[in-house]
């Protein structure tokens, strides 16, 4: 079992507003591995991904979220409260956390883990602090031997079997050190700000090519008497530059930005 790539009503409910997300659908017991790469995430990171589940499935009790060791079942949990409609945050063994039926299969949710090199780790819900843990002696939440990987959504047979449903994620971002709680909050903002607006879109046409660029973009809009400004920001959501277009056809210089993923 794989999934596909698919695009998503996501709930006014969750942002303030609804919108479409690009994303990733994934069926019951399957899902994604990071595999951490020697040298890359040691005592600290943060760990970003936006999610729906589609229905809690039980028995278990339990939806596996995130997982990073299949030896004593360490990880991220829903607690189901009311399959196959409501749950609680479980960060095991560290036990529950949050309101009682937290967790709904209408909503979408962005969590954020960071953990310092101190082992204080932090979880966020949609840009909130949402629980905290002292991970420094037991480093249970620290990728390592003999998998070193964080297995998103699957399910595995060398624990209790079951603790999977299908469900959809987006914009999975993994660093190698810790982030603020601003930018835990620019990462939620990123997200709102990004949602899809068929309404928008029709309107004012635009196309920007090619992706990937090298050197030089090329914007094109439809309507000649639009003059917008174009802003450019890294995926931490830092503002890193703006262009005014002053007609309908425009090249931008984008030859001294530093290889990687930009917002526009």
């Amino acid at each position: 079992m794989t999934g596909e790539f698919v695009i998503r009503d996501v709930p006014s409910s969750t942002c303030g507003q609804g919108g479409l997300a690009d994303g990733y659908y994934f069926e019951d017991d399957a899902g994604l591995q990071f595999d951490n790469h020697p040298g890359f995430i040691d005592q600290s990171y943060s760990l970003a991904f936006n999610f729906q589940v589609d229905e809690f499935i039980s028995p278990p009790p339990w939806v596996r979220i995130l997982s990073f060791t299949h030896v004593d079942d360490i990880g991220v949990y829903i607690k189901l409260t009311n399959p196959p409609t409501n749950g609680t945050l479980e960060f095991w063994p560290y036990g529950t956390v949050g309101e009682l039926d937290f967790f709904t299969t209408v909503d979408f949710y962005q969590m954020i883990l960071v953990r310092n090199n101190e082992g204080l780790i932090k979880i966020y819900i949609n840009g909130e602090e949402f629980a905290e843990y002292d991970d420094s002696n037991s480093l249970k939440f620290v990728p390592g031997d003999p998998d070193n990987y964080i297995v998103f959504f699957k399910d595995h047979p060398s624990v209790l079997a079951g603790e999977a449903s299908p469900g959809f994620v987006s914009d999975i971002i993994i660093t190698n050190y810790a982030w603020t709680p601003d930018s835990v909050l620019q990462v939620w903002e990123n997200f709102c700000s990004s949602l899809l607006q068929i309404d928008n879109i029709s309107e004012n046409k635009f196309s920007i090519f090619p992706n990937p660029a090298q050197d030089v973009l090329y914007v094109s809009f439809e309507k000649a008497n639009l003059k917008p400004e174009i802003q450019f920001y890294d995926i931490m959501g830092k503002r890193i530059d703006k262009v005014k277009i002053s007609e309908n056809r425009k090249y931008i210089d984008i030859s001294s930005l530093n290889k990687g993923m930009y917002f526009l």
